[in-house]
């Protein structure tokens, strides 16, 4: 795949099958031609609303495979799930399809006290969801009762079986990659959006405001405990060689005469001046983590522009050169060219420079305080269990007085669960740099990190949550047993007068 796709042409085939259009294709076997039609294929993406964060056509033509499966993963996200429910999400006036899919489970699933539908990993690992929105839709394809007494690979296997033979849906998942401690979120996106589109698919606005309200329930939360890495391929690892490094056919396909090298010029310059504008107006780098993901964001954007323009200001300065070998220009105008590309080529270098040290910068200050926030998590959740275990050495006395008190210091706990939820959540959408110099093995870090961290945090919430049913029952029956004690006097009292 990262190979056959380098030149473009597939995946301008693959566009033109998708938007109905025809594309032309450069036929060359350079690295110009390739480049040239994969900055078509980002061109027709852009046009068509498909957001690419930080994909150039070098990265695809390069052959880099976190990048060209993200491209990939975005056409999929536009063409297939966001197409699939575009109806849908129109007549709710809903932009979030993720959000459109998990009500729509939820909704299905809803009859079944065996599944409790949370996200799209964890919760699918032990096969009864898949199966349940089957049986939903389709109760006469199978017994329910069959299916919970299997164990998860034969419940995984038994629905993408009948999907594949009674709905025509691809088996585009293997049970062993499902039932794992954390599933793939794209894959279980993908095949449940197969699902969607030939089941029944009515979605409430009640399913909807469900979904929206799981973050705030502390049952939900704690079931939750997926923390996952949101990774970026940060432009530092782009070959930056320069204005001239490319060159677009636009320009160099045709002679270019001075008066319109100089409009070419007046345009390159009124766009540079714009960039160094809105590259001062941008704000200091925060020290809060939020923040500061928003501002990376903001300038990976920005970055993005520069590399787009890039081959703009290349295409200039190499019709200046053009325009000087020729020998046709007098004194004056030669002078004036080379001044006029003295100055774009060192105003373009500076701003590039200096984009490229406040996005390093950026990346520093950010993997510090991410790094800041495991840190506070973990010693955050080392202090909780060692509280855990002196809860758990408290004995369950008879009395109502010192039951209250467990559950009002176990009521404490889950209160201080639901704030820890705050920093948590904030870990789920972690962000991590990926350049050459860090290479793979940042991100194998960190991810072992934060799968270590959610497992911790799985276990903590759901200890807490099974104590609390506990207590809650010994509860009802100290108050079942006292009431019956008190009618007992009452029936003594009311005999003996």
């Amino acid at each position: 795949m990262f190979t056959d796709l380098k030149d473009g042409r597939k995946l301008l085939d693959l566009l033109e099958g998708l938007t109905g259009t025809s594309l032309p294709k450069e036929r060359g076997s350079t690295r110009v031609h390739a480049l040239n039609n994969v900055n078509r294929v980002l061109q027709v993406l852009h046009q068509n609303n498909v957001d690419l964060v930080n994909i150039g056509g070098t990265d695809i033509v390069d052959g880099n495979h976190k990048l060209t499966l993200g491209l990939l993963w975005n056409i999929i996200l536009h063409w297939q799930v966001k197409d699939v429910m575009k109806d849908v999400m129109s007549d709710l006036q809903q932009t979030n399809s993720e959000k459109i899919l998990l009500s729509w489970v939820r909704q299905s699933t809803r009859p079944y006290s065996q599944v409790n539908v949370l996200n799209f990993t964890t919760s699918w690992t032990d096969g009864l969801a898949f199966n349940a929105v089957l049986h939903r839709h389709k109760p006469d394809l199978f017994s329910w009762d069959r299916v919970v007494k299997m164990s998860p690979i034969e419940r995984l296997e038994h629905a993408f079986s009948k999907a594949q033979t009674y709905l025509g849906i691809e088996k585009l998942l293997d049970p062993e990659d499902v039932a794992v401690q954390l599933p793939d979120k794209k894959s279980i996106i993908m095949y449940l959006t197969s699902l969607f589109e030939v089941l029944p698919q009515q979605v409430t606005l009640d399913a909807i405001r469900e979904v929206e309200t799981l973050p705030r329930k502390y049952k939900k939360e704690c079931e939750e405990g997926e923390i996952s890495l949101q990774v970026q391929s940060s432009a530092l690892e782009e070959e930056h060689e320069g204005p001239g490094a490319e060159t677009p056919s636009t320009v160099t396909e045709v002679d270019m005469d001075l008066d319109s090298y100089q409009i070419a010029l007046e345009e390159v310059l009124t766009w540079l001046l714009s960039a160094e504008d809105t590259f001062q107006e941008q704000d200091d780098i925060s020290d809060d983590v939020e923040e500061v993901k928003d501002q990376f964001a903001t300038h990976e954007a920005f970055m993005m522009e520069l590399t787009a323009h890039q081959s703009s200001v290349g295409s200039v300065l190499q019709a200046g050169n053009r325009l000087l070998t020729r020998g046709t220009l007098s004194d004056e105008e030669e002078f004036e060219i080379q001044e006029q590309m003295t100055l774009l080529n060192a105003r373009w270098e500076a701003l590039r420079v200096d984009s490229m040290d406040r996005q390093s910068r950026l990346h520093d200050v950010l993997m510090e305080l991410q790094k800041k926030q495991l840190q506070q998590l973990s010693a955050w959740l080392t202090l909780t269990e060692e509280r855990i275990q002196k809860m758990e050495t408290c004995p369950l006395d008879d009395d109502l007085k010192s039951l209250q008190k467990l559950l009002e210091d176990h009521k404490r706990l889950q209160n201080d669960l639901e704030a820890e939820q705050v920093k948590v959540n904030s870990l789920t959408h972690m962000v991590v740099i990926v350049d050459e110099n860090s290479g793979e093995s940042a991100t194998a870090v960190l991810e072992d990190q934060l799968q270590k961290l959610g497992e911790r945090w799985t276990a903590v919430c759901r200890w807490t949550e099974e104590r609390w049913n506990r207590l809650q029952e010994i509860n009802i029956l100290q108050i079942e047993i006292t009431q019956c004690l008190l009618f007992s006097k009452s029936d003594f009292y009311a005999f003996y007068n």
